[in-house]
């Protein structure tokens, strides 16, 4: 199976065999002018490829990122309320209810304006 990540997509070219196994998901489309299959990136999808083959190591790196950032969130949202506070002042005058600031915390970790850490 080869393997490509570019654009924040990934590019499988696979045997008949592979083929069947990765159509099952349909996590993957198949484009049969270039003969390979391509989907964003996501953490359930290069766990199934490394599960069925493998990954090339720029996919593991991506996959171990993801994984922090989701560690990052799942920590965030079992936080006790009087613990939260919002990591960057947000934009609203009202004052955040636990679960506006849980939420808003953890889109700014998601999206990479706050590290995980």
């Amino acid at each position: 199976m080869q393997q490509k990540i570019e654009d924040g997509m990934i590019y499988v070219r696979a045997s008949k065999e592979e083929s069947a196994t990765i159509r099952s998901w349909r996590m993957m489309n198949f484009d049969r002018a270039q003969s390979f299959w391509y989907a964003p990136i996501s953490i359930g999808l290069l766990e199934k490829l490394q599960a069925n083959g493998g990954l090339i190591p720029p996919a593991k790196i991506a996959l171990s990122e993801l994984k922090k950032i989701q560690d990052a969130v799942d920590r965030e949202r079992v936080k006790p309320d009087k613990d939260l506070k919002p990591y960057i002042d947000p934009p609203v005058k009202a004052k955040l209810y636990a679960h506006q600031k849980r939420s808003y915390n953890m889109a700014l970790i998601h999206f990479g304006l706050v590290s995980p850490e």
